[in-house]
C-alpha cells in the first residue's frame, strides 16, 4: 500500500491512520543523511495526528542490519521532502529501494511526500521541473533512475497562481510525451492512496497528464534515459 503526499493532506492522515490501527509503528526517514530535521520535522508532525512514529537514526544509515531492522520492525516507512538529487544518491547508498520493495510485498506501507514521492517514480524527470526553477542537483548525480515502483512521474507542490504556471504544465506535458508516460499533478494539500498499481483514494483533486503523441515512443531503458537527459539538460 502506497500514500503520496504533497504537503499536509489532513484526509490521507486519516485514511493512514485507520490502516496502521492501534498498534503500530511509522519510521521517518530523510532526504539525506546529514539532514536529521527532515525526518524529525515528519516525526513530530504524525505524533500529532495519533501516529506512533519514530525518525530514523543517522547510526541505522551506517549499519545495514540496524536499517533493515528499523524498517521491518515498523508497519509503515514515511520517505521525506527535500532535495530530490540527495534523497536519490542516499537512497542508492544504503540499498533503500530493495528493502522498501520487500517492505511493501510483505505488508508493508509506503507514505511519501515530495522528494520522497518522486524517486518511487522509473526516474527524477520532475525534480527538473520548473526549468525556471529546479531541485539543485547538489548531489552531482549523473544516473536520475530511481525506483521504478510507480508507472508515472510524479510532480508535487504545483501551483496553478504562481507566475511559472502555465509554463510549467506545457514543461509537464512535454516530459509526460517524451516519455510517454503519465505525469500526476498535485498542488499542497493533494494526495493519493494507492493499493498495487490501482489508485484507491484521492482528495484535493489531483490532475493527471497523459502522453498526447500521435506515435509514442517505444518502451524501454534507453528511451528513460534520452527524455532525463533532455529534460535535465534544459534545467542546467
Amino acid at each position: 500500500m502506497l500514500f503520496i503526499y504533497s504537503g499536509e493532506v489532513p484526509a490521507l492522515d486519516r485514511r493512514l491512520s485507520y490502516e496502521l490501527g492501534v498498534n503500530h509503528r511509522l519510521l521517518t526517514i530523510s532526504y539525506a543523511v546529514d539532514e536529521p530535521c527532515a525526518a524529525l520535522e515528519a516525526r513530530e508532525y504524525f505524533r500529532g495526528c495519533g501516529i506512533n512514529a519514530h525518525a530514523l537514526s543517522k547510526r541505522a544509515c551506517h549499519e545495514k542490519s540496524q536499517l533493515r531492522n528499523e524498517i521491518f520492525t515498523s508497519d509503515a516507512v514515511y520517505l521525506s521532502g527535500g532535495n530530490t538529487y540527495q534523497f536519490l544518491a542516499f537512497a542508492k547508498e544504503i540499498g533503500l529501494f530493495s528493502l522498501l520493495q520487500t517492505f511493501e510485498s510483505l505488508g508493508g506501507i509506503i507514505v511519501a511526500e515530495s522528494a520522497g514521492s518522486i524517486i518511487l517514480s522509473s526516474d527524477i524527470s520532475t525534480a527538473a521541473i520548473p526549468t525556471t526553477c529546479p531541485d539543485e542537483n547538489n548531489a552531482s548525480i549523473t544516473d536520475f533512475q530511481a525506483m521504478g515502483r510507480l508507472s508515472f512521474h510524479v510532480s508535487p507542490h504545483y501551483d496553478p497562481n504562481a507566475p511559472q504556471a502555465t509554463d510549467e504544465m506545457k514543461e509537464l506535458q512535454r516530459l509526460a510525451n517524451l516519455s510517454n508516460t503519465p505525469v500526476l499533478i498535485l498542488h499542497d494539500g493533494a494526495g493519493i492512496m494507492m493499493q498495487g498499481n490501482e489508485v484507491v483514494f484521492s482528495t484535493g483533486s489531483p490532475t493527471w497528464l497523459s502522453a498526447s503523441n500521435e506515435k509514442p515512443l517505444a518502451s524501454g531503458f534507453s528511451n528513460k534515459i534520452d527524455t532525463q537527459a533532455e529534460v535535465h539538460s534544459l534545467a542546467s
